[in-house]
């Protein structure tokens, strides 16, 4: 049973939101500007623990860097009866982990605009030096106005910091890690991020992960040898290019896969649109400080009315496949037509 908590620094716990080895989530609110805000715990029996205090140190660190719409925004850390807690802004409709579970899959349109957003934050991420390590469905969240924001950095890679680094270590979620994760090398890219994007793109768009298994050793291998497995069920009028970019993120040699989250976020845009796709991509590079790489502008949500979280949620699909079929319209024009002329003929006789 986890302690009862009823406030941490200056925040009232309104909610338990969940409970793991190293800490407990809660919703709470701040006692003094009423803001919400969702607050990580680090256990009591747990202070004593390198491993885990640099698990939290690392991912305030990390978030003090990050300003961006699709990143869960930093709002305040510090130390409550010698226990760190880190508060981040409240995200009102959970994960993409409890949209999955609920629908299976999504049709491709809402997969393609998911994963733009999640480039977004990527691309501002890497930009700052910073490689998440851990993408996976429980860590994207999605909030009231339509945006997909990457939580979770505990495991990121910081280039400006160095000492908060796991290095020779296998860390990350074993569905989404990168044969180059898998093998714990020291050295690292954002494609590792692409990887597990493209890992993200094939569970929405199939209903699975890409790479499966019983144990945790079955599912690295086949990160590690097994063929890239078509994406399963009907294709409807999902674009071939889809798959052949997913097909291109989920590359076993890194030098040959999409490296920069820019790219690929302009090859999903031009999947949306129906254009033509880029054939080569810029492999990734080592970040060599947190200016780095030049920032992106963050993307705007594709479809406001409704907004993405609102079709997620709902299941509803996006205007374009709402479309009315254009022989039933053909056939109601018609009809209303013929009634005009019987009712004429009728008046004029």
């Amino acid at each position: 049973m986890g302690d009862v908590v009823q406030l941490v620094g200056d925040f009232e716990v309104l909610e338990t939101l969940g409970s793991g080895a190293a800490g407990s989530a809660y919703k709470a609110r701040n006692r003094e500007t009423g803001e919400m805000v969702a607050v990580k715990l680090m256990h009591e029996r747990m202070a004593s623990q390198p491993d885990i205090q640099n698990r939290f140190v690392r991912e305030v660190s990390v978030l003090q860097k990050l300003d961006h719409p699709n990143v869960v925004r930093y709002v305040d850390c510090g130390l409550d009866d010698g226990r760190i807690y880190l508060a981040m802004e409240w995200v009102e409709f959970g994960s993409l982990d409890s949209v999955l579970s609920r629908r299976g899959t999504l049709p491709w349109r809402e997969a393609v605009e998911v994963a733009m957003q999640i480039c977004s934050g990527l691309e501002h991420a890497h930009s700052k030096g910073i490689i998440h390590r851990d993408l996976k469905p429980a860590n994207l969240f999605l909030s009231s106005d339509g945006l997909v924001k990457i939580g979770d950095f505990g495991l990121a890679r910081d280039a400006d910091l160095h000492r908060l680094t796991v290095t020779g270590n296998t860390v990350g979620s074993c569905r989404y890690m990168a044969p180059e994760q898998v093998r714990g090398e020291d050295v690292l890219t954002g494609a590792v991020d692409i990887y597990a994007l493209g890992c993200l793109l094939y569970r929405m768009l199939s209903g699975r992960a890409p790479f499966d298994g019983a144990t945790i050793i079955e599912i690295f291998e086949a990160h590690l040898y097994t063929d890239i497995p078509l994406i399963d069920g009907p294709r409807g009028d999902r674009p071939q290019a889809l798959d052949d970019l997913v097909t291109l993120m989920l590359t076993k040699d890194v030098s040959q896969r999409p490296g920069q989250a820019s790219e690929v976020h302009e090859a999903l845009a031009a999947i949306l649109a129906g254009e033509k796709v880029a054939e080569e991509f810029t492999p990734a590079v080592q970040p060599e400080s947190a200016e780095a790489t030049p920032e992106e502008q963050p993307a705007e949500p594709t479809d406001p009315e409704p907004n993405l979280t609102q079709r997620l949620m709902s299941g509803q699909p996006p205007a374009e496949a709402r479309t009315p079929n254009l022989r039933i319209v053909l056939i109601v024009v018609g009809l209303a037509v013929l009634i005009g002329v019987v009712v004429w003929i009728a008046q004029n006789r």
